[in-house]
């Protein structure tokens, strides 16, 4: 092919497009980009200070992390929304849902796809979510969609992928075609969903802190490309491609990026996300973000997002982009709950005198690979919001209530019974699963909630 032959294949692509759509067909599909931002106005920005709640208790901070596994995840999550809607708690003298003070959840891959639906649409989850998406067989639908002759010429197109058409299904199907301005409205917690640059190698947060960097605006953004890139496995599916657009946006002069990078702080995470933020401040060598699954950076939703830099202007230790200095103050209980639907399968390779085949080896070594950053993971996010509440502590005073928190962490490790914990471990990754198996890890992850001490422990101090 001609160095022209890409341009004339799109050239050709395109006309047959505008034929089928003059000829009464439904022409073919084009690529949805995020916005250059138009007009400043911080107070509609997708940030923590705009949408937390503002009716639920001040002196509790709740975080729900949903972590990658497909179905599977989604399920779990799910599970642990239904166990604290069905949890109360005294505040301020009078019975509430644990789930109504819940502030933020952050989520990957498959638990993007609860976290979403439940940022959009609140308690209406638990009517509609499991005909919708968790007993569909959305592996199906989206096959089918690979066979429709309109799909396949869209999908020939340069500026179009699977990641693209996956997303379009979502947003027609599942999430109304909603944006994020539509999220985290009313009394409901602030959303993060998590994907991977695979540009830079670093967690892209879907929050206006990140897209101030591609000076681009969230709030028109479909909320189902958000989950599809959060969910985007590599090769299965196309990345989801946002723009870095060419501008001189203020957005874009910020301080704690120059600062890190000047420090040259090898060991600092901060000096690490500024070196891949700072290709995005020159965006004629990068004018495009290719954005695939959140969990080849951070499979629970924690490093990445709520213990990243993006999402406080830098400040991570104050978490400035959650509490102003006085909203600091009042806090006084915090619980973090991660739902970590990882499993840890067992290979028929392994009990056989026969070599894995590349997709298994693979599929092994992103497993091993996976289990290892998930722990790090949790302990680095355990510490992180450990050392945020001693900070808090220090700069209060001797007759000031102290900060505690408490931090859970929900596996099928943390199952019992031996061969119960086989059975979970055997579920599959994908995007279907049988109806029975998916009220069974629902049933669990209620289960393993209401087993965690720290959970109990957090429950003593408002019941």
């Amino acid at each position: 092919m001609t160095k022209h032959g890409p341009l004339m294949l799109s050239i050709v692509l395109r006309c047959l497009c505008v034929l089928l759509a003059t000829s009464g067909s439904t022409g073919c599909a084009s690529r949805i980009w995020n916005e250059q931002f138009a007009k400043a106005d911080p107070a509609s920005d997708y940030v923590f200070a705009n949408r937390l709640p503002r009716t639920n208790a001040q002196d509790l901070f709740i975080v729900l992390a949903f972590s990658g596994g497909g179905i599977r995840s989604a399920a779990f999550s799910y599970g642990i929304l239904e166990a604290l809607r069905d949890t109360e708690v005294t505040i301020d003298g009078r019975k509430r849902r644990l789930l109504d003070e819940v502030d933020v959840i952050t989520s990957v891959s498959g638990g993007s796809y609860t976290a979403a639906y439940f940022g959009l649409f609140g308690d209406r989850i638990f009517d509609d979510f499991e005909d919708r998406f968790l007993k569909r067989d959305v592996g199906g639908a989206l096959l089918a969609l690979l066979v429709n002759p309109i799909n396949l010429i869209s999908l020939a197109s340069p500026d179009y992928n699977r990641g693209d058409l996956a997303a379009r299904w979502l947003g027609d199907h599942v999430f109304e075609n909603r944006t994020y301005a539509d999220m985290s409205k009313g009394n409901l917690p602030y959303l993060i969903i998590n994907a991977s640059d695979l540009n830079t190698g670093i967690t892209f947060s879907f929050i206006q802190q990140q897209f101030d960097f591609l000076c681009s605006n969230i709030n028109n953004y479909p909320v189902a490309n958000a989950v599809m890139a959060s969910s985007s496995i590599p090769v299965i599916f196309g990345p989801i491609s946002v723009r870095n657009y060419d501008a001189d946006c203020p957005e874009r002069r910020n301080s704690w990026v120059t600062e890190a990078l000047e420090s040259r702080d090898l060991l600092s995470r901060k000096y690490w996300v500024a070196r891949g933020l700072e290709r995005y401040l020159a965006p004629q060598s990068m004018p495009f973000i290719r954005l695939v699954d959140g969990g080849i950076t951070d499979n629970l939703g924690v490093r990445g997002s709520m213990m990243s830099p993006v999402a406080h202007y830098g400040n991570v230790p104050d978490m400035a982009g959650a509490f102003s200095p006085s909203a600091l103050d009042r806090v006084i209980k915090v619980l973090v709950v991660i739902a970590n639907a990882q499993v840890h399968p067992e290979y028929d390779w392994s009990k056989e005198a026969y070599e894995p085949g590349v997709v298994s080896t693979l599929l092994a070594s992103f497993n091993a690979a996976l289990n290892i950053l998930n722990t790090e993971t949790v302990a680095l996010a355990r510490r992180g919001f450990m050392k945020w509440g001693d900070r808090i502590n220090a700069r209060r005073g001797p007759t000031l209530p102290k900060v505690t928190v408490h931090f859970t962490t929900l596996t099928f490790d943390n199952i019992r019974d031996t061969q119960e914990r086989r059975y979970f471990n055997a579920m599959p990754t994908n995007l279907n699963l049988p109806d029975d198996q998916v009220d069974q890890v629902r049933s669990l992850a209620r289960r393993l909630l209401q087993q965690s001490p720290d959970f109990q422990r957090f429950l003593a101090t408002v019941q």
